[in-house]
């Protein structure tokens, strides 16, 4: 373990580094080398909660290992009164709430103090912040922002694809794949949701958006929305399958409170946590419930919200909340247990006229090619099928 206050560009957050200890992705590996020994550092703080996390572990001794193993590289920065004095100036303003909330603070504080950007797996816990550099991963996200981000203007546009839309994990491979073959494009994701990703398309300020929309009337996925979203806005675009996933409940392993399905959101001793408005997760979730006839009302944590799947099940897997909804894929990351609910179609919305860019075309080509290399790693992450990956489902 080192300490040190030298040129730290990132902080990791607690959130984040349990989700590296637990799934070590390759992309973080490859985005860790990019960055000089000293410049990624973790909270002290932020050890201490790791180091309580496997001590209460069934298997302690060996989780201990695993930490002091993900440290080595890593600078431990102490929490002191020049963080304090950054604690004080987010602290009034934000208010303390539980504990979760202090130790966000703590970070956000101690990160701001640093000048560095804040890498986390639950950006909503930093809502409100101003003045914190926050980003989701370290990927190819762009740091998040409020709002989307309008389409670069600089010399370096032709070269960033850039996503905006739902969450899926296998998007940060393709992102890496994509960027291994073609090492001058940048694929940049931002996740906040299908509808809001889809408003995006509207404003010209992305190129493709992630949608895994349900049509209730039909029981397809985007087809229906898609066109009844963007066609009065005069958008014409093309709808490319992406992947097949299946949906359903986060539970701790052996599933202590015996979950067997969205009946259980009902019971007293059960703590759920939710997807935001506009998340395909949520409008799906929602459905599920009317068929149910359950009040959401009835449902104890249904109005605590989360970003991404991996949000929700880093909540989970805390013991923050008992359960949640989302993809089989994060479940297996974060070593969960899964309560399938239904299987649902991911796509990928392009406007016509970046389809038909250049810009574009390595990404379709990838996505169209026979060689099976890409798709198997996708369906090694889990609950994924990629028979539709690359067919035009339609044109809306």
């Amino acid at each position: 373990m080192k300490t040190g206050t030298g040129i730290i560009r990132l902080l990791l957050d607690t959130s984040y580094c349990l989700f590296l200890i637990r799934t070590r992705p390759r992309l973080v590996q490859v985005a860790l080398e990019q960055y000089r020994p000293g410049e990624i550092a973790v909270s002290a703080l932020t050890v201490a909660a790791l180091s309580a996390y496997a001590r209460r572990s069934h298997a302690a001794v060996r989780n201990q290992r695993a930490l002091e193993q993900f440290l080595l590289p890593l600078v431990v920065v102490d929490f002191d009164a020049e963080a304090a004095h950054y604690l004080g100036r987010i602290g009034g303003g934000t208010g303390f709430g539980d504990a979760q909330m202090a130790h966000s603070l703590l970070l956000a504080a101690q990160a701001m103090q640093l000048n560095a950007t804040l890498i986390t797996a639950q950006p909503n816990l930093y809502a409100g912040i101003a003045g914190l550099r926050l980003r989701a991963g370290l990927g190819m996200e762009e740091e998040l922002s409020a709002h989307p981000i309008a389409l670069p203007a600089s010399s370096d546009a032709h070269r960033i694809i850039r996503m905006i839309g739902s969450h899926d994990l296998s998007l940060t491979l393709l992102g890496d794949w994509l960027h291994a073959e073609h090492p001058e494009l940048r694929f940049a994701a931002n996740n906040v949701g299908s509808l809001l990703g889809l408003m995006a398309l509207i404003q010209h300020e992305a190129h493709l958006a992630g949608s895994h929309l349900l049509d209730e009337a039909t029981g397809d996925f985007n087809i229906g929305p898609v066109r009844r979203l963007l066609a009065p806005q005069g958008v014409h675009a093309v709808i490319v399958g992406f992947v097949e996933r299946v949906q359903g409940i986060f539970v701790a392993r052996g599933n202590p409170k015996q979950i067997a399905g969205l009946d259980d959101l009902q019971r007293d001793d059960v703590r759920f946590v939710n997807r935001q408005p506009g998340a395909g997760t949520r409008v799906l979730l929602d459905y599920q419930l009317r068929k149910l006839s359950i009040d959401p009302q009835c449902v104890q944590g249904y109005t605590r919200e989360e970003t991404t799947h991996l949000a929700v099940a880093t909540a989970v897997a805390q013991g923050a909340a008992d359960c949640g909804m989302g993809i089989q894929a994060a479940a297996q990351a974060l070593n969960l247990d899964f309560v399938p609910v239904m299987q649902e179609r991911f796509d990928l919305v392009i406007p016509v006229e970046y389809f038909e860019s250049a810009l574009l075309a390595p990404l379709l080509a990838l996505l169209r090619r026979r060689d099976t290399a890409f798709r198997d790693r996708v369906t090694a992450l889990g609950g994924y099928r990629t028979q539709p990956m690359g067919r035009v489902m339609a044109e809306v």
